[in-house]
């Protein structure tokens, strides 16, 4: 005999541990607050004061338009980025985002980088003609094409990295958004539930028995501890490798947890007394300019543009160029930027406009950078990685097919969601993109699937027409 519906036992809510509130951990958060069979409360624990992971944007007043990208600064306007542009139009909170064109090119300044003799160089991408223009007279057989792409050593990447990155980069739109990139994790914060993050958690111990997965943590108030039915791990490979006690599971994860590669990140945001950038012949109005100096990367913002007062300057390498800031202190690294500065804008006093600045070298910190794996690395590692250890499963870029963007955290942590609800209910949940709140969603989509399609497509693009795939791959592979 079946019971009515008012007599029917309530189900049981399941509790879910994520570690990490960046984009995957929020995302993933989210998604299974969604679910309602079964019920789902989630707890996060995040060892910063903030949320974001590598979502970070740092403001140097409260004033309009005075801050910088630390991290994620644009997002291209792309089909294999929708997921991002429809989780910042899902956002409908009091600090709802909102996305400005943001300008990934500019005229080329009329700059000379050195003085004469010197062997430096300044590269700038054309508005009108798709070449690269080489300043201070240089022969252009003798630049190396990982100066053109902006990073060292970027062709010791894997391929289909390379491949990926020159699909993001063949877009003339791109967008960031106003006021902020860090915006949308605290939007997506705000309805995930600020009161179910723990922050400034150093998670000690992660341990996994017969009553569930339990979380040991560090905090302001002292040590927590708490038992979860699942435990989601939404953190880089080198945050998870110097959690003291967790569980070690075979060699071929625990190879894949010490190997994946992740590049290095420095960015350091200079406020000037004026957007002095603006006002040279010709103006850079938004975009940016290469070096092979040690700057190697000038980002003229695109907010604010052609407005009075002062400005902020972004300055910005990866990979080898980037490990080098890291060896200096920050006063070394002032000075040095400063320096470098004033020889691509010989004509500014770059010293008496200068106010203030803040950096990030981001292997200094439990990121370390943006996952970037070597050849060899996706076939032999990608599948064990994102591998559920019993009832620990993992979430985070890295585990994507789409390395260091948001869209590949979300993807991530859409999968891994998925993954958490339909072992708890025993049935396949779709998650599509992004469902209405309180609702599940109808359809399914798998932007993996989608990217599959659109890689193949350029590759078919890469047969019918070599070169000039080879020469996007030097102008759009920045």
């Amino acid at each position: 005999m079946s019971q009515s519906p008012s007599l029917a036992r309530p189900r049981k809510l399941k509790h879910v541990g994520i570690v990490g509130a960046g984009m995957a951990g929020l995302y993933a958060a989210y998604r299974l607050k969604l679910s309602s069979y079964p019920g789902i409360v989630v707890s996060l624990y995040e060892l910063d004061g903030r949320v974001g992971g590598r979502v970070k944007t740092y403001h140097f007043t409260s004033e309009k338009d005075q801050y910088f990208e630390a991290g994620a600064m644009r997002i291209p306007s792309t089909q294999m980025h929708q997921p991002t542009f429809d989780l910042i139009n899902f956002s409908k909170t009091p600090i709802t985002p909102t996305s400005i064109l943001y300008l990934i090119i500019s005229p080329p300044p009329t700059i000379t980088s050195t003085r004469a003799g010197s062997s430096s160089c300044v590269l700038t991408k054309s508005h009108s003609v798709p070449t690269w223009n080489l300043l201070d007279g240089h022969n252009q057989s003798l630049i190396s094409p990982e100066t053109m792409c902006s990073q060292t050593n970027q062709f010791a990447l894997s391929f289909s990295e390379l491949i990926m990155q020159n699909l993001d980069f063949d877009t003339k739109q791109w967008f960031t958004l106003e006021e902020g990139m860090d915006r949308l994790p605290q939007a997506l914060a705000g309805v995930v539930g600020m009161n179910n993050i723990t922050f400034g958690a150093r998670v000690q111990k992660i341990e996994q028995n017969g009553d569930g997965v339990t979380i040991c943590a560090d905090t302001p108030r002292g040590r927590v501890e708490k038992t979860f039915d699942k435990v989601i791990l939404a953190i880089p490979p080198s945050a998870l490798r110097m959690i003291p006690e967790r569980p070690r599971w075979d060699y071929r994860k625990e190879q894949a947890i010490r190997a994946m590669f992740y590049e290095a990140l420095y960015k350091i945001g200079l406020r000037f007394k004026t957007r002095f950038w603006e006002h040279v012949e010709p103006p850079s109005l938004g975009g940016q300019s290469m070096t092979d100096l040690p700057i190697r990367w000038i980002v003229y913002p695109s907010n604010g543009i052609g407005s009075e007062g002062p400005g902020v300057l972004l300055l910005y390498s990866w990979n080898t160029d980037a490990s080098v800031w890291s060896s200096i202190p920050f006063s070394e690294r002032l000075k040095n930027s400063l320096c470098h500065l004033s020889k691509v804008f010989p004509s500014v006093d770059i010293y008496n406009q200068f106010i203030a600045a803040e950096d990030l070298a981001w292997s200094e910190h439990n990121p370390t950078g943006d996952a970037m794996f070597l050849p060899g690395q996706l076939s032999e590692y990608f599948d064990i990685a994102r591998r559920k250890e019993g009832d620990v499963y993992f979430a985070g870029e890295h585990l994507s097919r789409h390395h260091t963007w948001i869209t590949g955290a979300i993807d991530s942590a859409r999968s891994t969601a998925e993954e958490v609800i339909r072992d708890f209910a025993f049935k396949r949940i779709p998650t599509g993109w992004i469902p209405r709140t309180g609702t599940e969603p109808s359809d399914h989509y798998d932007p993996e699937a989608h990217r599959m399609e659109v890689i193949k497509s350029g590759l078919e693009n890469i047969k019918n027409n070599r070169e000039e795939f080879e020469k996007s791959v030097l102008l759009n592979s920045l």
